[in-house]
């Protein structure tokens, strides 16, 4: 369908991505008010365009236009000139000044303006000036509708149109026509395939330099979502040629021409890395070495170290049980270095440490920060410590910069230090490179740095192993918590997840002797799919007084029957059905539903929240939803399909109809999604899981997320299998490799 008309009036823009609602004025259907939805990047109130799209019919507002791509015409008729130029599509012209200017040029405006804007200025009340500035706005405005017919020709969608056209500007027709893989490097976001197929359509060779040198780039960039920091030269080459398909030897020189051009680095000699992944590395291990070299113990002598042992034995004390010597020698390391780094499982009495090190810094006068990678992890350290815990990305002020690679920049950094002079920050295996050397560039020197965490779990999702590096590089004072304590020593999770770390399975068979942890045998997918819905929806709510909401079933593999996808679309159905008073709304292959536990999938640092208190008025705001977070949707706005999701029970936040591609359903979510969180109750299905998935730090890292019940369902002979693989699968990073350069080693 085609429709001419001028656009009357914006119900809805986000800012973000585009998406827009407006209602089209039309000639030919002149009482009628026609709603049209798409992205309406370019598009001003009284501009005149022709619409293409498809007619759908919406069950409570009727008949919408979806609009598929758009172009700008000229108004013909008297009024539709005045209306355009009265509209405020050109900053200070208003109906009056639009009146004169129709007066002065007539069916000739729209030329004038185009062709001779320096005649603007013989209308009264326009200077030379002025009339600069109006010439200038039609023409961007007009070079804008231009671009995105030009791109819309290359098949690309409107929403990468306008990231192309912001970058760009005027430039875009070089950029697209002769350098289209120079799209990819500069636009976050947008991937090798999508600028190859522009380059295909353009005429640009597949064995061509450009495309070769994008193709290894974007390899490297798909090792870091691996986990890798650089890749070894020939398993680089390999991959790089079943990308592209083109000789081995072209690959080599593609990599040699981005080594001189300082786009890639090479180490020792085969170590291919980006080379704002080896900067990021490298930066972390000199600051980390500057901030241990500018750490000096105090000269108080035998009156200091008294006091500092009066002050721990007055703290300790107060907790109302005995540590240990490793507990205690733990808390004097925190206190006597610039950096430290404490492990242990669950129950070897990290959160005491880390109380004990909050409240004697406190004590001394100094300002602390406790901080964690996610939202979740950070509330948890605030509940089990009693002090406030940020997230790392609100501590550094995070922001989007659509434009930057690494997709964030932070206000924090090493033109606007952090003021606090302690730093301790919990689950550190989740905490890749890009995000440590963020934190580290915002830290001032003579801060202490006090990392905490769980070396056998998973290590980050993004690049690097830090915490394990740093724990084995040997250069800082560390602590290994292993004994587990009174207090937790009834507990069979936390038992049973030390068994698991030290390679004994645990008796899957001792159901009736235990009052947390259980094993269920089910050999086919059908009934342990029916266990885990009678699980999840009766018994365990019923045995642990927790709300089905609260239970998290966690599985090894995203793909797959007993995968997250298709437990997430199975469990919907029976923990959350439809129901007439359920809205909801269909985005790709899921359907959203109000009642609905959905997961964050990517960092959003710009998604405003709100926290509503009486009368739903808003008492709080801020900015940023993150990876990981888990919510409730809400509500769904029948209108424009925006999604009402509330975090944490209290963080309201709207995503706009094209903003759902960041939610997915939550009922099940991977093991690796859920490392940072903590759960009353969680449900492991392992029965036909891939066998690289089969590792004892996978099945070690998902038990020690629950606190009141583990239920394990599917084959016993799986679970031994994890418990007997301590393969860790390898990542390849140099981080050690920076630590001894540093380091004179």
């Amino acid at each position: 369908m085609v429709l001419k008309g001028s656009v009357a009036s914006f119900k809805y823009v986000n800012e973000t991505n585009h998406f827009g609602i407006f209602i089209l004025n039309c000639s030919d259907f002149p009482d009628t008010n026609i709603t049209v939805t798409g992205n309406v990047f370019g598009i001003s109130e009284g501009d005149f365009i022709e619409v293409t799209g498809n007619e759908v019919i919406h069950p409570v507002y009727g008949g919408q236009i979806k609009m598929t791509s758009y172009r700008a015409i000229q108004p013909t008729d008297t009024d539709a000139v005045i209306k355009y130029l009265a509209s405020g599509a050109l900053k200070g012209v208003g109906p009056k000044l639009a009146a004169r200017i129709f007066a002065s040029f007539g069916e000739k405006t729209l030329d004038i303006l185009e062709n001779e804007p320096e005649r603007l200025s013989e209308v009264k009340g326009i200077s030379d000036n002025m009339a600069r500035n109006i010439a200038v706005e039609y023409a961007g405005k007009k070079n804008m509708r231009n671009a995105m017919i030009f791109l819309q020709e290359y098949n690309i969608s409107n929403s990468l149109a306008a990231k192309i056209y912001e970058k760009y500007q005027d430039k875009l027709y070089g950029v697209v026509r002769e350098h289209p893989y120079k799209i990819a490097e500069d636009i976050y976001g947008v991937g090798f395939k999508t600028v190859d197929e522009i380059a295909s359509s353009v005429g640009i060779k597949a064995n061509s330099e450009e495309r070769i040198e994008a193709g290894i780039q974007y390899v490297l960039m798909l090792a870091t979502e691996e986990g890798h920091t650089y890749l070894p030269r020939e398993i680089l080459i390999d991959r790089a040629f079943e990308l592209l398909q083109v000789e081995k030897e072209q690959i080599e020189e593609g990599i040699t021409n981005l080594c001189f051009s300082n786009k890639l680095m090479i180490k020792n000699p085969d170590k291919v890395f980006l080379k704002g992944i080896y900067k990021n590395e490298a930066y972390c291990a000199g600051k980390l070495k500057q901030l241990k070299d500018s750490f000096f113990e105090s000269s108080g002598g035998e009156e200091e170290e008294l006091w500092i042992k009066e002050k721990l034995d007055k703290i300790i004390s107060g907790f109302g049980f005995e540590l240990d010597d490793s507990q205690i020698s733990a808390i004097e390391k925190g206190v006597n270095n610039g950096i430290f780094l404490l492990t242990g499982g669950p129950g070897t009495g990290k959160t005491t440490i880390i109380k004990a090190l909050t409240e004697f810094f406190y004590d001394l006068g100094k300002d602390v920060v406790l901080a964690a990678p996610t939202g979740r992890a950070a509330k948890r350290m605030s509940e089990t410590t009693g002090f406030e815990a940020k997230t790392i990305h609100r501590l550094l002020e995070a922001k989007a910069v659509p434009e930057d690679r690494e997709d964030t920049r932070f206000g924090r950094n090493e033109e606007n230090l952090l003021e606090e002079e302690v730093f301790i920050i919990d689950e550190m295996s989740m905490v890749d490179v890009f995000l440590f050397a963020s934190f580290l560039k915002a830290v001032k020197i003579g801060s202490r740095v006090i990392m905490v965490g769980d070396v056998n779990q998973l290590p980050s999702v993004g690049a690097g192993d830090i915490f394990r590096d740093l724990i084995d590089c040997g250069y800082f004072k560390c602590s290994i918590l292993d004994k587990i304590h009174r207090q937790s020593e009834n507990s069979r999770i936390i038992v049973n997840a030390h068994s698991v770390n030290k390679g004994i399975c645990p008796p899957l068979d001792k159901n009736a002797e235990s009052n947390d942890f259980f094993f269920l045998e089910r050999g086919d997918r059908k009934s342990l799919v029916r266990d885990v819905i009678e699980l999840l929806k009766n018994r365990i709510p019923a045995k642990f007084e927790t709300d089905p909401f609260e239970i998290q079933v966690l599985s090894p593999s995203k793909k797959g029957e007993l995968g997250v996808e298709s437990l997430n679309h199975v469990l919907q159905q029976y923990i959350n059905p439809p129901a007439s008073d359920k809205k909801e709304v269909v985005r790709g292959e899921t359907t959203f539903r109000v009642g609905d536990k959905v997961m964050q999938i990517k960092n959003n640092y710009d998604m405003p929240w709100v926290v509503r208190g009486f009368n739903s008025i808003a008492i709080e705001s801020g900015e940023g939803v993150y990876n990981g977070d888990i919510g409730r949707i809400t509500d769904i706005d029948s209108f424009d399909k925006s999604i009402t999701v509330v975090y944490d029970d209290v963080r309201e936040a709207v995503y706009a109809r094209d903003e759902a591609d960041e939610l997915e359903l939550a009922y099940a979510t991977t093991i690796h999604k859920a490392q940072g969180s903590e759960y009353p109750a969680i449900i492991i299905p392992i029965l036909d899981t891939p066998r690289q998935l089969l590792t004892r730090n996978l099945l070690y890292t998902a038990i020690t997320r629950a606190t009141k019940c583990v239920m394990i369902l599917g084959s016993s002979e799986k679970i031994k299998e994890m418990v007997s693989n301590d393969g860790v699968r390898k990542r390849y990073t140099d981080f050690r490799e920076r630590l001894n350069e540093v380091m004179n080693v």
